[in-house]
Parts: C-alpha cells; sequence; structure tokens
C-alpha cells in the first residue's frame, strides 16, 4: 500500500528562508511558518551575510519562537539560523537544502508571508496525487495595503506549460513545494544567477518533461514594491535569462538529451532565445550603446558552435553595461 493514501501521512517538510538585511520585516515570513496547521516541519533561516544586524535579531528572537511551538508526540517542529558569507540568494537556497533534513522542501522569501493552511492543503494534494512531485499554490499580491488576486498572463497555471515559462516567470518560489529527490536531480538553483534563477529552475523542470502541479486556494501573501527587490537591483533583466536559456540547451545539447526533446519543445526554446538577444540589442540601441558582445554571442548561437562558459559570464557579471 502506497503510504501517501493514509490519512495520517504526514512527512518532514524542510522550509527554507534566505534573507538579507531584512531585520524589520523578516518577523512576519517567520510567525507565518510557525502559526502553520501542519505538524511535521524544520524551519531553517539562512542569513546571506547581513549588515543590518539580521542575525543579532534571528538569535535574540529564536527561543521566544521556539516556545510558541506546539509540540506535538511524533512530529517535529523546529527552527534554525545559520550566517553564511554573502553569495547570493540562489547559494543561500542551496545552502539550507543542503543542511535540510526533510523529504519535501518549499520556500519563503523573508518578505512574504503563508496562510495558516498552506503546508497543510499542499501535502493534502500530494497525497491524492503521488505522481507529481513538484507544486505551487495561488496567491494574493499586498500592493502597498490593496489585496490583488494576479490576472492576465500573471494568472497561475497547472500542469506543464513551458510555453508560457518561457515568456515570463510563471511560478512563485515562495509558493513553491519539491520532494527533496526530485528538487536534487533538477539541478536545484543557479549559484551564479543573482536573480531571474526562479525561471530557470522552472524551466528546467518543464523540459525535463515534468509537470508543476496547482492548489488553487490562494496560500500566499507576497509583499511588493521593497526598495531591495532584486528586480530593482540589476540593470537589463533579460540578460540573466537569455544566460539561463543559453545555459540550459548547451547543456542539453552536450548530455545528448536535446535531441531527444520534441520539434515543438526546441522551437519554443530557440525562440525564446532570439526574442531575448532582441530585447536586449534593442535596449543597447537606444541607449546608444554598443551591441557588439552580443552581436558576437549571437553570431556563435546561430552558428551551432559549443558555446562556453567563458562566451556567457560576461552576460551575468556586474560589469555588464546596460
Amino acid at each position: 500500500m502506497d503510504v501517501r493514501i493514509l490519512k495520517d501521512w504526514k512527512p518532514l517538510v524542510s522550509i527554507i528562508i534566505p534573507t538579507f538585511n531584512r531585520k524589520e520585516i523578516i518577523k512576519r515570513a517567520i510567525e507565518s511558518v510557525i502559526k502553520q496547521t501542519y505538524e511535521n516541519w524544520e524551519l531553517i533561516v539562512v542569513d546571506d551575510g547581513s549588515t543590518d544586524d539580521t542575525m543579532n535579531y534571528l538569535s535574540k528572537s529564536i527561543q521566544v519562537w521556539q516556545d510558541n511551538i506546539e509540540q506535538i508526540s511524533g512530529y517535529q517542529k523546529s527552527i534554525r539560523t545559520i550566517q553564511i558569507d554573502h553569495r547570493g540568494v540562489s547559494y543561500a537556497r542551496n545552502f539550507g537544502i543542503e543542511n535540510s533534513q526533510g523529504e519535501w522542501i518549499c520556500f519563503l522569501d523573508s518578505d512574504d508571508e503563508w496562510l495558516s493552511e498552506k503546508l497543510t492543503c499542499q501535502i493534502k494534494f500530494h497525497s491524492e496525487h503521488s505522481d507529481i512531485e513538484f507544486s505551487q499554490t495561488n496567491e494574493i499580491w499586498n500592493k502597498k495595503g490593496n489585496l490583488l488576486s494576479p490576472k492576465g498572463k500573471h494568472k497561475k497555471m497547472n500542469g506543464s506549460y513551458l510555453k508560457e515559462s518561457l515568456e515570463i516567470c510563471m511560478v512563485t518560489n515562495s509558493s513553491f513545494m519539491a520532494k527533496k529527490k526530485a528538487w536534487i536531480e533538477v539541478g536545484g538553483y543557479r549559484n551564479e544567477l543573482l536573480t531571474c534563477e526562479d525561471y530557470d529552475v522552472w524551466n528546467r523542470i518543464f523540459i525535463s518533461g515534468k509537470e508543476i502541479g496547482l492548489i488553487e486556494k490562494p496560500l500566499l501573501i507576497r509583499y511588493g514594491g521593497h526598495k531591495d527587490q532584486l528586480s530593482l537591483r540589476y540593470p537589463a533583466m533579460e540578460r540573466f535569462r537569455l544566460y539561463s536559456l543559453l545555459k540550459t540547451r548547451e547543456e542539453k545539447i552536450m548530455s545528448g538529451y536535446w535531441d531527444d526533446l520534441s520539434n515543438a519543445h526546441r522551437t519554443l526554446w530557440e525562440d525564446a532565445i532570439e526574442s531575448r538577444f532582441r530585447i536586449l540589442i534593442q535596449g543597447k540601441e537606444k541607449r546608444g550603446k554598443s551591441t557588439q558582445s552580443l552581436t558576437n554571442l549571437q553570431t556563435l548561437f546561430h552558428s551551432r558552435k559549443r558555446i562556453t562558459k567563458l562566451d556567457l559570464d560576461p552576460l551575468i557579471s556586474n560589469e555588464y553595461s546596460a
């Protein structure tokens, strides 16, 4: 009998919260985990080398949070904090996963908040759909106090939707859940991506033939408008997506997997690459900047010759001129 059909199936869920200089707002995220109705979890807060006394705040508060956790016999509820040198959000999340014990993993950004039934509903979904190893929930956007539901192209989808995912980021880190074994097989986040790391990994899930299930109920509140949001920190965001698309394509070619993909999927992927080239080149032309490095990379892509790390690294360099 599959243990997942049993009513009392409560596998350990590891929750990773990466944080950097979020002393003033991280309390909300942590307390939303403590309020979960699900009974078997560990929370790992990874401080990514904060300089605003975040780690000191966490160290002083952890005992209070631990005291607020109702321990249920046979299950685990625990909170750990780990400080690392500043390496970016991808490395922080990966570090948390490496130090986790759960069968399932979740992520929560330190400026977001879960509703209390989030883990319960998600584990129930996976118990009823044991073939699905990844999922997300619907969400509510809080924009300066105005509560909104994602509409149009931002509306959440269920299943495998590579075409839409190649256009924009269709999955939210803070509502996502994965079976740890399946997540490791996909490869996790790329440490070198300081932003768009989520866009990269969702597309790798879909190109591998997997799907991401959807729990229709909104169980996440996302808060926008912070001045330190990654999307506001790095110019020309499409360069990170171009890096991701080219890097993944090159990996699939080198592994022999690229030719196993359908013509439709290969075309979708390469069309997405061409679209990013156009956006970035047009942006540089509009600003009177040289497009030589981009056109050289585009020519290399068209030649079907191997694209190396040396070719790709300028796209994600801090020296990139937008």
